[in-house]
């Protein structure tokens, strides 16, 4: 009986291991979980931060440009950003003024400065100058629900 109480024994010591090893297993993949959804959240708020320091940038450069030119540009979107990274564009920007210095990852095919979902920054400089990313769910609300604006 000693033999088969040892067996016992031994089969007990293993199903305990297995629990444990199956236990510390779901904890791994939990903390694992919790880690992966953490770093998507500051990676989210990188970009929301990013989006809320361009829309600001651009705003300022459309007011340099207006003060240096006595107009805001006119154009395409397209076309008033290369008038803002210095380009002269349909005889505005005769001096060339650099306002923006953007990144190729920060523009699209058509140059348009986007922001950091791939969408282009919404402008306009009717009355007050507005600018805006369509933020984190890539709709654009005109400004409201997640849009990030420079005049809020």
């Amino acid at each position: 009986m000693e033999g088969g109480s040892a067996q016992a024994s031994r089969a007990t010591g293993q199903t305990i291991r297995k629990k444990a090893a199956i236990t510390w297993g779901a904890v791994g993949v939990l903390l694992f979980a919790a880690v992966i959804v953490g770093g998507l959240s500051v990676f989210r708020a990188e970009k929301v931060s990013q989006a809320r320091h361009d829309v600001k940038v651009i705003a300022l450069a459309l007011d340099g440009f207006a003060r240096e030119n006595g107009d805001y540009p006119k154009g395409t979107l397209g076309e008033i950003c290369r008038m803002l990274r210095g380009e002269m564009v349909n005889g505005q920007n005769p001096k060339k003024l650099d306002y923006i210095d953007a990144q190729p990852h920060e523009l699209n095919g058509l140059g348009e400065f986007v922001d950091p979902w791939g969408q282009p920054y919404r402008m306009s400089v009717d009355g007050a100058t507005h600018v805006y990313s369509c933020g984190p769910n890539r709709i654009d609300e005109h400004g409201e629900g997640d849009d990030i604006t420079s005049w809020k």
